[in-house]
């Protein structure tokens, strides 16, 4: 989780928690401040239960569940299938995932929906009189297409909607992303690049003109020859900040899976506390493979900002 979702999070659970100093606040000034701080956050998080575990990595993981968000070449060569996820966040924050997988005409090609419910707040005004209820809300439309240029090169790109929504207001933003995987099977590793998240802005909460995300990333993927772990490591830039993050898939048995990661947030979220301090920005999960299901469970240690859990299930349809 990127450090401007902690500071969400916690922005959101003061809110809930200290409500007799908020209650002092317009209203309409608390709105502002969310969506000038936080409209477009949810671009970068993870809404699969696998990235969850992997803290977010496998750019070139071709296992990688969370494709349209990370690298639609990854699409390419998957089966058709139904894949759902939540994930539970600190404050009552929740986040929804549905993805649906199918082959047309050569091209791999899968429709995402991703939906992020930050909850339902008291609005008061000046005076600290209570006018009822705004929900804060984000909703993630997409579309991925990938097919391979060669046996060992993938293309791909995803296009789609994505809304921000605090009370009656909204910010609507179109996007777009390109992304390609190339394998080196000599040294059992996978290449993968991507330019995440262009975008126009459609609608926007006030006059001012926020920066949209977008972000290059480049990731490795590497079989080890004598462990049975699928290690990826990702590199994130964008504009004015960059992130690394590191994934693993450890093969217990055939059906079994145990996912671990880290990513450099974990430098932001020291508190002081040896033991808190050496498990904060970590996460782990574990996956189980029935016939032509799956199931998994994950969760992440954000230090300060709580503790996220995933779950999941996916269904081949073939």
């Amino acid at each position: 989780m990127s450090a401007q979702v902690s500071k969400l999070i916690l922005m959101l659970t003061l809110y809930r928690y200290c409500n007799k100093v908020y209650r002092f606040i317009n209203p309409f000034f608390f709105i502002t401040l969310l969506s000038g701080q936080t409209a477009f956050t949810s671009l970068d998080i993870p809404y699969h239960f696998r990235s969850i575990g992997m803290s977010g990595s496998g750019v070139a993981d071709l296992l990688s569940a969370d494709v349209s968000n990370l690298n639609p070449a990854l699409l390419s060569g998957s089966k058709k299938a139904l894949s759902l996820s939540a994930v539970q966040y600190p404050a009552f924050i929740r986040t929804h995932f549905v993805e649906w997988r199918t082959e047309w005409n050569k091209w791999y090609v899968s429709s995402t929906f991703k939906g992020v419910n930050y909850g339902d707040f008291l609005e008061r005004d000046i005076n600290g009189l209570e006018l009822g209820k705004f929900s804060a809300r984000d909703a993630w439309i997409s579309l991925a297409f990938a097919r391979k240029l060669a046996p060992i090169a993938d293309i791909g790109f995803s296009t789609g909607f994505f809304q921000s929504r605090i009370g009656e207001l909204q910010a609507l933003l179109g996007l777009i992303t390109f992304g390609t995987r190339v394998i080196i099977p000599e040294i059992s590793t996978s290449l993968g690049v991507t330019i995440r998240n262009i975008g126009v802005d459609l609608d926007s909460y006030t006059s001012y003109k926020e920066d949209i995300p977008t972000s290059i990333t480049i990731g490795l993927t590497h079989e080890l020859r004598y462990l049975p772990l699928l290690l990826s490591v990702d590199g994130f830039w964008w504009r004015d900040k960059s992130l690394l993050k590191i994934g693993g898939a450890f093969s217990i048995s055939k059906d079994f899976f145990l996912y671990l990661g880290t990513s450099s947030v974990r430098n932001n979220l020291q508190i002081g506390r040896l033991w808190k301090d050496i498990t904060s920005g970590f996460s782990m999960g574990l996956g189980y493979d029935i016939e032509k299901m799956s199931l998994g469970l994950s969760l992440a240690n954000n230090g300060v900002g709580g503790i996220m859990i995933g779950l999941g299930f996916s269904r081949i349809l073939n």
